[in-house]
């Protein structure tokens, strides 16, 4: 069994001294000094990173985030279900990705719709990217003004008023 505490005897008179006492005191308060410091940096870094990732977070929803519209309640309730409107979205941006703008498949596809199934139609497109690996996600709306005339979209305004 191996015995505990100081062996040395010249360790066991330094120790006891006075000079010995203060230095073992010493030695406590630096250690507790260290663990005190590292304790308040690692609540700074907590701190900050807590901050830094609410700022990020709320970054992304102000300025990168798609904001759903909500249904009116002064309008007909919407003539087309979710799954329709989800499938109208597709078929528009099939036929607006690519070459050209695929104005009469848009056109063919909002037709019959009311107030709230365009509503319905823009939630379930989204934000989606371009065929320009560079572009940024647009809306179906930003969509509709990237790549039609003015004249199209007042076209586009007599079949779905108050969005364009």
């Amino acid at each position: 069994m191996r015995k505990q505490g100081l062996h040395n005897p010249a360790l066991v008179v330094v120790a006891s001294s006075k000079e010995g006492q203060k230095a073992i005191g010493s030695t406590i308060e630096t250690a507790n000094n260290a663990v005190n410091a590292t304790a308040s940096i690692v609540k700074g870094v907590l701190k900050t990173g807590f901050f830094l990732g609410v700022g990020y977070y709320a970054y992304k929803k102000i300025f990168n985030g798609f904001s759903s519209l909500t249904e009116s309640k002064k309008e007909k309730p919407s003539n087309i279900s979710s799954g329709m409107a989800k499938n109208k979205a597709e078929a528009i941006y099939s036929a607006m990705y690519g070459l050209g703008n695929g104005f009469k498949a848009v056109k063919q596809n909002l037709m019959g719709v009311n107030y709230n199934g365009f509503v319905r139609i823009y939630n379930a497109f989204g934000q989606r990217k371009g065929v320009n690996p560079f572009s940024k996600k647009l809306t179906l709306i930003e969509w509709f003004k990237d790549q039609f005339s003015p004249s199209k979209l007042m076209e586009l305004r007599f079949i779905i008023p108050h969005f364009f």
